[in-house]
């Protein structure tokens, strides 16, 4: 199997550690690393957007404390840290790509979230 240059996008070989194109080193690293890595990350959608993140996330528990006033922010925390890990491990995922693009699309809602928020603020701030 063949990889792909972060650098420049050249196809390199497998045995190779340094892309013949540009020179760029290539980092070999199991995916049960990359995977590791993955998994120990914040979650930027929990920091933005915590009770929607929880649910897209399949952590339910995690979803209703977040309804608590007052409690809300230790889930906040907790999913913001531990929430990747707990979703992985608990969440039933079919795969981990199907799994990565979760959590991507929950990272991309709560940017989105927090821009409704934003200019919903200054809509009727300045209108």
């Amino acid at each position: 199997m063949n990889q792909v240059c972060t650098q420049c996008h050249k196809v390199v070989e497998e045995w190779n550690k340094k892309c013949g194109s540009c020179g760029f080193h290539l980092v070999m690293v199991p995916d049960e690393q990359l995977q590791d890595q993955y998994l120990k990350t914040p979650s930027l959608g929990a920091l933005l957007f915590t009770q929607g993140w929880a649910f897209g996330s399949r952590l339910y528990v995690w979803f209703l404390i977040s309804l608590i006033p007052g409690v809300g922010l230790v889930a906040l925390f907790a999913c913001l840290f531990f929430g990747r890990r707990w979703s992985w491990k608990y969440g039933g995922w079919d795969s981990w790509q199907q799994y990565t693009q979760r959590m991507k699309l929950m990272d991309h809602l709560g940017m989105i979230w927090i821009g409704v928020l934003f200019t919903s603020y200054l809509w009727t701030r300045y209108l």
